[in-house]
């Protein structure tokens, strides 16, 4: 099995987006559409996201690699910042963000640089052939960054 896509909610898209574009380099964009309308009509989309009138802005991108990412702000009902105890590990549900990167000293980088909190200040180790460090995106979700240097990584 292999994983279609992953749908990110984010409170503020113009926001999110060059930082998933730019900074990850999720910069080919699949879709750019706001629904209903070319996806869903209006009664599928209302079942699916649970309101009367729903509507929201879908935005999918990938990578060179063919990662898909589906970026999703609602309209109806509002896409709103999850408090930060939801996004914790002490919760259940997807917690991180895993990418893999060719030379992770780079982001780190252009990570503090670009004034995004990471969750520590230095980069460590998960696994022996491993180099790793966690930060967040505009809306605190965690983004994993490992960099594998060696075949001891179990996948």
């Amino acid at each position: 099995m292999s994983f279609n896509h992953i749908c990110i909610i984010v409170s503020d898209l113009d926001r999110s987006l060059p930082f998933y574009k730019d900074l990850l380099g999720f910069k080919k964009v699949l879709l750019d559409t706001t629904e209903p309308g070319n996806l869903f009509n209006s009664s599928i989309l209302d079942d699916i996201l649970g309101v009367k009138d729903a509507a929201t802005r879908i935005v999918v991108v990938a990578d060179e690699d063919g990662a898909t990412l589906e970026l999703q702000q609602a309209a109806n009902p509002h896409s709103t910042k999850a408090p930060d105890e939801y996004l914790s590990y002490g919760r259940t549900g997807l917690k991180e963000l895993a990418i893999d990167v060719p030379d992770i000293d780079d982001l780190f980088q252009r990570v503090k640089a670009a004034g995004i909190k990471v969750q520590t200040d230095y980069i460590w180790s998960p696994y022996a052939g491993t180099r790793s460090f966690l930060f967040y995106d505009p809306d605190g979700a965690l983004i994993q960054a490992m960099e594998v240097t060696a075949e001891q990584y179990p996948r």
